[in-house]
C-alpha cells in the first residue's frame, strides 16, 4: 500500500481536520480528499463519517489507524536502515595516476573534514576511463583532467604541463631526443609532439603509458624525457625549460565531477566544500616543482 496514503490519514487522526492535514503534508484540500477516497476504496471500508460540518473516523477507522502507524513505523525504520547501510558504505572516488600522490589526499581530506566517518575505495586509471565508470555508476565521483577553460564538473586548479628528464642520467641532451609520454588520449602527449614536430629538433618516441609512475620509471632510468603534469613529479627528477631547449607546456584543469546517483553522502555541497578546502590547502605553488 503507497505509503503517501497512510501518511495522509495519519496525518488526519492526528490533526481532526482535512483542512489541517491537507496543509500539514502540503496537499490543497481537494487533493487530500481525493486520496482519502482513493484509500477507502483500497481497503474497501467506510474510514470517515460526517457530523455536521465536521468530519470524524468511524470505528472501522480508528481501528485502522492503529495498524497505519504500525505500517509506517516499520518502513521508517527499514529505510533508516537502509540508508544507514548506504551510507556506510566506502565512497567510490577516482584519479587520474598524475594526481594520485598530491592532489588526492588533499581531496580525500577536504571529504574527511565534512564526514569524519567516511570510508573511501580508490580507483586509479586515466579520465577517460574515469569518465566512463562515473556514467556507469561504478564511481560516487572522481578527480579529473579537462581542457584549461573546460566546464566540467567542480573546479580545483589549473595543473601546468612541464617536461622532466633525469638528472644523472641527462637523457635530455640525447640526439635524436627520447620521449616517454602518455598515451595518446592524453593531452600533454599531443602537446609535446607538436611541440617538437614544429622545432629542428630530431626525436623518437620511445614509449607511452597511461600511467605517471610508469612513465616516472622510464625517465628515472634515462630511457626519456617525459610531459606530464606538474603534480605527479617529485624533487628527484630535473625540471627542463626554455633554458633547455624545452618549450613551456599548457595547462590542464584539474576539477571533481559527481556521479549522476551517487552515495548518499555526495552532494552538490561536499563539492563546494571540497573546492573550498583545496583552495585553502592546496596552494598554486605547491605542487608546481621548481625548475632545476
Amino acid at each position: 500500500m503507497d505509503s503517501d496514503l497512510l501518511r495522509s490519514f495519519v496525518a488526519f487522526a492526528e490533526c481532526g481536520s482535512f483542512n489541517r492535514a491537507a496543509d500539514r503534508i502540503g496537499r490543497t484540500p481537494s487533493a487530500f480528499s481525493m486520496q482519502m477516497k482513493r484509500l477507502e476504496e483500497l481497503v474497501d471500508n467506510k474510514l470517515f463519517e460526517r457530523d455536521g460540518r465536521n468530519v470524524q473516523l468511524t470505528h472501522e477507522g480508528i481501528t485502522f489507524v492503529g495498524y497505519a502507524r504500525r505500517i509506517l513505523s516499520l518502513t521508517d525504520e527499514a529505510m533508516g536502515q537502509l540508508r544507514s547501510q548506504e551510507e556506510s558504505r566506502p565512497i567510490r572516488i577516482g584519479c587520474p595516476d598524475d594526481y594520485a600522490q598530491k592532489i588526492l589526499p588533499i581531496v580525500l581530506r577536504a571529504i574527511s573534514a565534512v564526514h569524519p566517518q567516511a570510508r573511501f575505495f580508490v580507483s586509479v586509471n586515466p579520465t577517460i576511463l574515469l569518465r566512463r565508470m562515473l556514467d556507469q555508476g561504478e564511481l560516487d565521483l572522481s578527480i579529473i583532467s579537462r581542457s584549461e577553460k573546460g566546464e566540467e564538473g567542480y573546479f580545483l586548479r589549473h595543473e601546468l604541463g612541464v617536461w622532466v628528464t633525469s638528472a644523472v642520467h641527462k637523457q635530455h641532451l640525447l640526439d635524436p631526443l627520447p620521449l616517454v609520454l602518455p598515451a595518446e588520449d592524453c593531452k600533454f602527449h599531443a602537446w609535446a609532439i607538436d611541440a617538437f614536430s614544429k622545432s629542428n629538433r630530431p626525436f623518437t618516441l620511445y614509449a607511452t603509458s597511461r600511467q605517471a609512475a610508469s612513465m616516472l620509471h622510464l625517465v628515472r632510468d634515462g630511457l626519456g624525457v617525459g610531459a606530464l603534469a606538474a603534480a605527479s613529479v617529485t624533487d628527484e627528477f630535473k625540471i627542463l625549460d626554455a633554458r633547455d631547449g624545452f618549450p613551456p607546456l599548457p595547462a590542464v584543469g584539474v576539477a571533481v565531477m559527481l556521479a549522476e546517483e551517487a552515495h548518499p553522502l555526495v552532494n552538490r555541497q561536499l563539492a563546494g566544500a571540497i573546492q573550498e578546502y583545496v583552495t585553502r590547502h592546496l596552494d598554486d605553488d605547491l605542487t608546481r616543482p621548481v625548475a632545476s
